[in-house]
């Protein structure tokens, strides 16, 4: 109220503007051109958009009608059309996901002069098993495989205890060694990735 009596021009100025919304707001929601309320506008446009009909005057022929119930794969596969692309692939009837990448051969392997204390390893690529330990305490380790794509292949990592004094872990793709590690002295440990 006492902004009001100090700034009697900002008061008189915000009331005409929130009687100018008001009925602005109103004119909107009842059509605004003296047309009754449940009325479409159709925004200036000259006619309505569509008229509805009955029922449809054409009837679908898209999709031939089924002769008898499919018996393989490559029967279902025959009854959809092609869509003008051609022949379809020989992944969409279940020959493999991985026909354009390459396969290489993938060794990794660790070793040292006193038992590995544990080894991990993760080949994500992998044709087997992807990941793994083994903690069997032998001096060597070797697992290969068949992995696809590009590099990087395979992650490596062990340690040794303090009877030891070296240890050392590789990759190999395609009989390239692609990573080697070592460490010398006791507790040594060494990460490989190639």
């Amino acid at each position: 109220m006492e902004w009001i009596r100090r700034n009697p021009k900002k008061a008189g100025g915000l009331s005409v503007l929130a009687v100018l919304c008001l009925v602005v707001l109103v004119w909107g929601l009842t059509g605004g051109s003296g047309k009754q309320a449940d009325e479409p506008s159709t925004l200036g446009l000259p006619s309505p958009l569509a008229t509805p009909t009955q029922s449809p005057s054409r009837s679908l022929t898209g999709l031939p009608t089924p002769s008898g119930s499919p018996s393989s794969v490559s029967q279902v596969l025959n009854g959809f059309p092609s869509a003008g692309m051609g022949a379809l692939g020989p992944g969409l009837v279940g020959s493999g996901g991985v026909n354009g990448l390459p396969a290489h051969n993938l060794v990794i392997s660790a070793g040292s002069d006193g038992p590995l204390l544990g080894v991990g390893w993760r080949i994500p690529t992998a044709d087997g098993k992807r990941a793994g330990k083994d903690t069997s305490y032998q001096k060597s380790f070797r697992h290969s495989t068949t992995v696809y794509g590009k590099p990087d292949y395979a992650q490596l990592y062990t340690r040794v205890g303090p009877d030891s004094s070296y240890v050392w872990c590789t990759v190999t793709v395609d009989g390239k060694v692609t990573e080697r590690q070592e460490a010398h002295g006791p507790w040594g440990a060494v990460f490989c990735q190639g």
